[in-house]
């Protein structure tokens, strides 16, 4: 009895597996699997913004028609905690003249980066060669970069302090954030404020629907924190999951006629699934 139970229910396996094959012997899904759209909440979050190891974005300074591309890749120790890298590459094609990098990235307060002592020193444009950051379902923080200084060992390592909150997720439209904040000796604080959503932009890399993010520098040009300027706002538009796709900054505050540069993403390369 035992026996013929079980050769029965052989029988019926078999029987199912036959029917439920197709051609090349596999079995058909029973029916399309529908996967509900993702719901819009107005917002973008920290997974929507990409920063998987070998994503890179290529972009073109739409002035000079010179090329740069930032890539992730890499890792090192700032203050006990492991960061990622983001490089910085030569400037495509570049004059005989001139040097092969700039000093850009999805930078916040251009030209407030290198420091001597406690002040920012913005008299010469020290190329940045990568930055190194964190990032939470919160934030994506930077704490430190590589520049080129005009010395014997050009590569010099340096720490922000305090680090720069470039990102606070999610973003939506009203959010404000510091990006980071200086109070001793001369004053300087940076501060982005989402200011649109649903914006149509298209670029060489092709049309996106962006957040668009402005950049305020408030600064003196002594300690009397009484006078304060303000610097032209870098604009960012950031698209979910691809990143900044252009933005627009003016360069070297030490100038007196600011030189305002617009950079637009011409390809991009997303290993994906975005995990990270």
């Amino acid at each position: 009895m035992f026996i013929k139970a079980k050769s029965s229910l052989i029988m019926i396996f078999l029987i199912l597996l036959f029917v439920s094959c197709g051609e090349e012997g596999l079995i058909e899904p029973h029916g399309e699997t529908k996967i509900p759209p993702p719901i819009s909440t107005g917002t973008l979050q920290a997974i929507d913004f990409p920063t998987d190891t070998g994503s890179s974005w290529t972009y073109l300074n739409v002035d000079t028609e010179q090329e740069v591309t930032l890539r992730i890749g890499g890792t090192r120790d700032i203050s006990g905690t492991t960061h990622r890298q983001m490089t910085i590459s030569e400037l495509t094609p570049t004059p005989p003249d001139e040097f092969p990098f700039e000093s850009i990235d999805h930078l916040s307060a251009n030209a407030y980066y290198f420091r001597l002592d406690t002040e920012f020193f913005d008299g010469f444009p020290f190329p940045i060669l990568a930055t190194y950051f964190t990032k939470t379902p919160q934030t994506l923080t930077e704490s430190a970069f590589d520049v080129i200084l005009p010395l014997d060992n050009p590569l010099f390592h340096q720490k922000h302090f305090p680090a720069r909150k470039l990102w606070d997720f999610p973003l939506e439209v009203g959010k404000q954030w510091v990006v980071f904040e200086k109070d001793i000796g001369i004053p300087v604080s940076a501060t982005r404020f989402v200011a649109e959503k649903d914006v149509q932009i298209t670029v060489p890399a092709g049309s996106f629907n962006t957040f668009v993010v402005y950049e305020e520098v408030v600064y003196s040009e002594s300690e009397d924190s009484t006078i304060r300027l303000i610097s032209p706002p870098a604009v960012y538009w950031v698209a979910p999951s691809v990143g900044v796709v252009k933005y627009r900054f003016s360069r070297y505050r030490a100038t007196d006629t600011f030189q305002t540069q617009t950079f637009e993403l011409t390809r991009l390369h997303l290993p994906g699934p975005f995990t990270d």
